[in-house]
Parts: structure tokens; sequence; C-alpha cells
């Protein structure tokens, strides 16, 4: 692999780098430094100078063409937008997404270069304030996303109701088949969360007023940064088409059950609709779309699990059991 992402970088015009192997998620991640580095703008205070991050995409995991979609929207929100989201750097001849081939790796691989954004991720001391500021960022990315012209050729998946409740691609499992992997008395209350979710969806629609490209994974405990209390996300790998109100949902899921929820989630609103309305009537749907994120989220988990028992990890079965809580609560006057 690390020969693979040497000659990957080949394709930037970047030789003689240092690489730092960074993660391995399903996809593979390097740090680069480059000693030569191409310098964004000296007042600008997002990157790291001189450092990147290469990604080397799961095969079979998403097609090209969504890896492309996701790469120009991200270069739009810089380019077009001044949003603090991660810059893909293109090769020489100008394209985002490389394709690699070596002999000792069975298949090609997706490639994208992204310029390192500084920050650190917040120890368990979030506050309102930081809520507050990701609600802001959130509805800028969202004004931005809804007026943004898609190109021509697009695809990336869903988080409408099946890509939530029946196919999920991350688990490689039949349509519906994490169903059989619940707890029994969890399968009534998520049934009941389902049977809203699509009712309410069938009624919204997919317009651009309600639906877009969304982050769908911007919590605050995982895939935001800050930098001088300055929001940035990062980790656009799992986006796709959603609900405008399922990134809000999203940001909520990790403070449910403290004791300044009540608190983080009225910052989190009055930041987001300080750029963007609000409608009543789907502020008042929130809940369901909480909840709607927590059948996911277990779904995912009993399904992926099944299939890997080694990945569970207490922090997984903690937010497993805290989500079906909350499921099982909003169910019960819904019945």
């Amino acid at each position: 692999m690390r020969q693979l992402a040497e000659t990957a970088l080949e394709e930037y015009g970047l030789g003689g780098v240092s690489l730092e192997f960074y993660l391995q998620a399903g996809n593979t991640l390097y740090r680069v430094y480059d000693r030569n580095p191409i310098s964004p703008d000296p007042n600008d205070d997002l990157f790291e100078p001189g450092q990147y991050l290469l990604r080397i995409y799961q095969p079979g995991w998403q097609a090209p063409e969504a890896i492309e979609l996701e790469l120009a929207w991200l270069a739009a929100m810089r380019r077009e937008g001044g949003l603090p989201v991660p810059e893909p750097i293109p090769r020489l001849d100008g394209g985002l997404l490389t394709q690699i081939s070596i002999p000792n790796i069975p298949q090609p691989r997706n490639c994208a270069l992204l310029r390192w954004v500084k920050g650190r991720l917040l120890p368990n001391t979030d506050q309102p304030k930081h809520y507050r500021a990701q609600g802001q960022l959130m509805a800028r990315i969202h004004n931005f996303t809804q007026q943004w012209q898609l190109p021509p050729a697009h695809t990336k998946r869903h988080y409408n109701w099946d890509g939530l409740f029946m196919n999920d691609p991350e688990i490689g499992l039949p349509p519906g088949k994490s169903w059989e992997y619940l707890p029994s008395d969890w399968v009534g209350p998520f049934e009941i969360v389902s049977r809203q979710f699509r009712q309410l969806i069938d009624d919204w629609g997919t317009g651009s007023d309600v639906y877009g490209l969304i982050h769908a994974d911007m919590g605050i405990k995982a895939n935001l940064l800050f930098w001088r209390g300055q929001p940035r996300p990062i980790d656009f790998d799992g986006s796709g088409f959603g609900y405008w109100m399922y990134d809000l949902a999203v940001a909520l899921t990790d403070g449910v059950g403290t004791k300044d929820y009540a608190r983080c989630r009225e910052a989190l609103l009055e930041g987001y609709t300080e750029h963007r309305s609000l409608p009543e009537s789907h502020l008042a749907q929130l809940d369901l779309f909480i909840a709607a994120c927590f059948v996911y989220y277990d779904l995912w988990v009993v399904g992926g699990t099944h299939l890997h028992p080694e990945y569970i990890n207490q922090d997984m079965e903690e937010q497993m059991h805290r989500g079906a809580a909350f499921v099982l609560r909003y169910a019960a006057p819904h019945g």
C-alpha cells in the first residue's frame, strides 16, 4: 500500500515527500509531508502548509462517479463558498480522482489528495458554544449546497428510507437482513420509527428545500475539528443525498442523555437559524430524525458485527444501547 501511495503522489507532482501511515478503516489514509509545499494563501489559517491527506479508497465501497461528486463538491465549497472544508488537490492534468494499479495489489485503487486541515477533535468538554458554531457552519453548508449546480453525471448513496432502514451499502448484507439480529424487544419500537419516517418523507418529497447533499456524519465528537473556536468538518467519505434535518439530527446524537443536552440542542438550532430558516413543521420532526439516526446506527452495528464480531468495542455498545433507549422512549407514545 505504501508503494501504491508513492505511485499515486507522482500524479500530483509530489516526489520525494515523507509519508506517515495514519489510519486503516476501510479506506487507507496517509499523512503526506512535502519539503517544497504548495502553499495556500498566506492569510489563510485553514490548512497546514505542505501537509496533505492521501486517501486510498476501499475497493467496491463507492463508484468512481460518487467519489468524483464528493471531490467536486468540496472543491466548489472552497472555491465558490469559502467554506472551511478539506480542499482537494488536482493532479498535474487537472483531475481530482486518481486510479492507480501496481503489481502487488490485486485491483486498481481510487485515490484522492486533500490539504490537511488544522484543528483537533474536542475532548469531553464540548459546550453549547461549540454546538452553536456547528449549527452556524452547517447552515452555511446547506445554503451553499442547495443552490450549487450538480455535475451532469453524478451518483451518491441516499439516506432515504431504503438507505437508512433496509439497504445500507456499508454492511454488505442482503436488504433488511440486519433487522434479524436486533434484540427482540427493540424490533417493535424500531419498526414504529421506520413507519413514521417513511410516512413523513412521502409527504415531504425530495425537493431542494428539504433534500440535498449532506455530510451525514458531522458529529461534535467525530469528523468536526475545532481551531481557535471555529469548527471545520472533515471526512466527507460517507456523504450522500439526504434530508437537511438528518444532518441536524446526527449532530445531536452525541449529546442525547447528557446533562447539557437541552442547552446544546437549543444552541445548535439557534446557530443554524442565524443563517437558514427552519420551519416549525420541520423542527417538530427533529426527534423522529434523531430516532431514525439511532435505528440506522444500531442496524449498522448489529449487521456489521454479525459479519465481523471482532470490530465491536465498548464505545459502540454504549452508543448502541443509548440510541435504543432513545428510540424506545420516542416510540412509547407513538405505538
